[in-house]
């Protein structure tokens, strides 16, 4: 067997990146979600990996050809800030000494107590008005791929990618992967493992329910055990989708806790709903000509 080749593109000075790895699966959720994020965020591609073994296959990006397994890197954008609206000045003609001055007849100046109080009241006021919390800003590197590998190759690959993001710095990674959904009717239940104390606390704070028991296959298995014996922090995901078609809909369901996990992630899924909507129509529009084909067949 071929050994793999990665090619690296540029060398990034990465701020304590986290990863996303998405390998081809049921619904295709792993591919989908990684390719979405790298362009949403306009990530670079910094490297590929390639080997005799896999298809010969090439994406084109931007006018250049790059391997079917590439990995991105680059800042997460900041969420905006919301301006707040600037206070209404005083009337122009009014002058400050209309201002302070005391009309005839008015009320007598406020005593020190008042004046106290006053400031007492504000400030407690101010302290209502909590700031919101500093998120420490990391890097993310995406690792994405068309292709799934041979059961055979599954293990050096993997190696392969733990390896290189280890070099870029990595210490956190998380699996987006699919599982087959049961009842196509329904969304099923998210559910989420991960391989230390650490990863644990993360993912439990997603909401994501742990996984007690089970099986995972293709490179996130393998990253699972690996990643228990080295001690990283690993977390997976895996979300419920149909094991017969690409699901964008259940792909859209991974940013949720993804966005509570790598700071300042907010992606928007509405195009990828869009897009399982059209695959809907499509299939639809496929079962009702099939019916028709057929009722044809029998009465025609």
């Amino acid at each position: 067997m071929s050994e793999f080749r990665v090619m690296r593109y540029s060398e990034e000075k990465l701020r304590d990146p986290i990863a996303i790895v998405g390998f081809p699966s049921v619904g295709l959720v792993g591919s989908i979600v990684s390719s979405y994020l790298t362009r949403d965020l306009k990530l670079p591609v910094v490297a590929g990996v390639s080997s005799a073994d896999l298809p010969p296959y090439t994406l084109i990006q931007n006018g250049t050809a790059y391997p079917p397994i590439r990995i991105y890197a680059g800042a997460v954008p900041k969420p905006k800030r919301k301006r707040k609206p600037k206070a209404e000045s005083a009337p122009a003609s009014e002058t400050s000494a209309e201002r302070t001055a005391l009309p005839e007849g008015g009320d007598a100046p406020k005593t020190s107590e008042e004046e106290e109080g006053k400031s007492v009241e504000g400030a407690a006021e101010k302290t209502v008005e909590a700031k919101p919390k500093r998120v420490k800003a990391r890097d993310l590197v995406v690792v994405t791929s068309e292709i799934a590998p041979k059961p055979e190759q599954t293990y050096d690959l993997t190696m392969c990618i733990l390896d290189t993001l280890e070099q870029m710095g990595v210490r956190e990674i998380v699996c987006i992967d699919g599982i087959p959904r049961v009842d196509s009717s329904q969304e099923g239940e998210m559910l989420g493992t991960a391989t230390s104390e650490n990863a644990i606390k993360k993912l439990e704070e997603t909401g994501v329910p742990v996984m007690k028991e089970g099986l995972v296959r293709g490179v996130t298995g393998i990253m699972l055990y690996e990643g228990t014996f080295s001690k990283k922090d690993i977390i997976c995901i895996l979300c419920p989708a149909n094991p017969q078609l690409p699901d964008p809909r259940a792909a859209a369901t991974a940013l949720t806790p993804l966005s509570k996990i790598v700071p300042n992630l907010n992606i928007d899924p509405t195009p990828l709903n869009n897009e399982a909507n059209d695959i809907d129509n499509r299939v639809r529009a496929q079962q009702q000509a099939q019916q028709e084909i057929g009722t044809q067949n029998i009465y025609g």
